[in-house]
């Protein structure tokens, strides 16, 4: 069933219809690099996925707009870009700014089982072709806690991840009309993941316009049950 979410586009107000979630992941445009986190990952315990970049595919009711979210303790945040495809094309594409809440105690178990968290995204969009031009030049940025206490929690570029149209070719989604993506994300500044009860982030194009999305996070006792990710 889709989800209806209300965006706005160039101070217009716009329904988007999603029918599915997808998130991409290892999507860094440098594959040595790739490699080389994935071994890291599994000195941790963290399972290799069987192909890079690779997707966890979860229902459209985990996209959001909603500012405040239920999460697990263990729950931490990554930004990402995030297309919502109105058509089967990436031209027609939008352009949003969105956090993969990732559980990192399931992530040890199941990846996919991990990312069955809300996936929320800037109530603002842009239209893919009007940024695609300097796509790379675009700052994606995220920050945790609040007050006297937020600190900046990652800091990167688009260019670090795969073109928009080399991830789609290589994950070969089918029909995209109705899809969000998420697109992956940069490392972290900090040598440990952070459980605050505030995230932030947002995009920042060359010409200093921005995307930007914030949230409240209520931690709650939440188990991922096995095959509760849609594989």
């Amino acid at each position: 069933m889709s989800k209806i979410l209300q965006l706005e586009l160039d101070g217009s107000s716009l329904s988007f219809a999603v029918d599915r979630v997808v998130v991409a992941g290892y999507t860094g445009r440098d594959q040595n690099q790739v490699r080389a986190h994935i071994i890291e990952l599994e000195r941790h315990g963290i399972p290799a996925p069987p192909r890079f970049p690779t997707m966890y595919p979860l229902d459209a009711e985990w996209a959001t707009v909603d500012q405040q979210l239920t999460v697990a303790p263990r729950v931490s945040g990554e930004v990402e870009p995030a297309l919502l495809f109105t058509a089967d094309g990436l031209e027609s594409a939008l352009v949003s700014v969105t956090s993969d809440f990732t559980d990192r105690e399931e992530e040890r178990r199941s990846i996919a089982n991990s990312k069955v968290f809300p996936k929320p995204l800037s109530r603002r969009v842009w239209q893919y072709k009007n940024v695609a031009g300097f796509w790379d030049d675009i700052a994606l940025r995220s920050w945790v806690g609040e007050g006297a206490t937020r600190q900046p929690y990652q800091s990167g570029k688009l260019a670090q991840l795969l073109p928009p149209g080399e991830l789609l070719e290589r994950l070969k989604l089918g029909n995209l009309k109705g899809t969000m993506m998420l697109m992956g994300t940069v490392p972290l500044l900090t040598k440990e993941f952070s459980f605050s009860d505030h995230f932030a982030c947002e995009l920042e194009t060359p010409l200093h316009e921005k995307l930007t999305y914030s949230c409240r996070l209520q931690r709650a006792g939440i188990n991922v049950k096995p095959g509760e990710a849609k594989l």
